[in-house]
């Protein structure tokens, strides 16, 4: 499926620099720097910035970059390198600023669904990436304010007779699934029955069955399982909680369970998989 998105997100990584220096560099691509947590010094062309957490550096093509990580407080980052095919979004985000304070962690959350997905490459992840990140250079240059373009007419040139609509999640348009899988997002970590999302979904026990098993070949139980060993695999990942504050936060009835469950399906530990997945991820898209 080809489909016309104007991002294309070629690297994605999470790194944690320790005692490091990130020579000053440039390339022909866009590199972004999420800054999770840490100290350091950033280098964009002439200015030094000191690096708080939860701050974006953008470097533009052309821009010579490199960062210099304290002896003490090692910098953790998600790093992203792009290239934009769209002309005024080229313009929008060449001339935003090199350096931008998020107001909220929700980047950063956002930034995690990305590199899950990269990670696990399901079906449509490429496309799904460039879309989310698209939305996510939009939102920055929306929070920006940058008076030097129209936001909108960006916006409205982007997506004008795009195909991304066509990207359609696996529920297909089915009401009851939609309100059924936005209770279990919402609610995963709590005790969930059958019959309470049959009741959600104003459907039988029985019907609910069914429509699961054609939408997803699993019951709703066995999807709920299958979520929370997702969301149990991020805060692994992302997170500095242990196995057994994971096993609760997702809502698994106790960590015995969970660590029985984790193996059958990931053929290793719950501990073994943090150990391959700590500190530094780096994925070619």
């Amino acid at each position: 499926m080809l489909l016309s998105i104007p991002v294309n997100v070629m690297w994605i990584s999470k790194i944690k620099y320790e005692h490091q220096v990130l020579k000053k560099h440039t390339h022909d691509f866009y590199h972004m720097f999420y800054i999770k947590k840490g100290k350091g010094i950033m280098h964009i062309d002439e200015n030094d910035y000191d690096i708080c957490e939860n701050e974006i550096y953008l470097c533009p093509p052309g821009t010579y970059h490199g960062m210099t990580a304290q002896e003490d407080i090692p910098v953790s980052v998600i790093e992203i390198k792009f290239t934009i095919s769209h002309e005024d979004l080229q313009k929008l985000i060449f001339n935003m600023q090199k350096r931008i304070k998020c107001n909220t962690y929700d980047f950063y959350l956002k930034l995690e669904e990305l590199l899950k997905e990269a990670f696990y490459k399901s079906s449509l992840y490429k496309e799904i990436i460039d879309t989310g990140f698209t939305k996510l250079l939009l939102e920055l240059a929306r929070s920006a304010k940058n008076e030097n373009h129209s936001y909108s007419a960006v916006v409205n040139g982007i997506f004008k007779n795009n195909s991304m609509e066509t990207i359609k999640d696996g529920a297909g348009s089915s009401a009851v699934l939609k309100n059924v899988l936005e209770y279990i997002n919402n609610n995963y970590s709590e005790d969930i029955t059958l019959k309470q999302l049959a009741e959600v979904g104003a459907v039988s026990p029985g019907h609910l069955n069914k429509i699961f098993k054609e939408a997803f070949n699993m019951s709703p139980m066995k999807f709920i399982n299958n979520f929370r060993l997702d969301k149990a695999k991020e805060l692994m990942m992302y997170s500095d909680f242990n196995i057994s504050q994971i096993s609760e936060l997702v809502g698994f009835s106790s960590i015995h369970y969970f660590s029985r469950f984790f193996k059958k399906k990931e053929n290793m530990t719950p501990n073994e998989y943090r150990e391959n997945v700590k500190d530094n991820i780096y994925i070619y898209l």
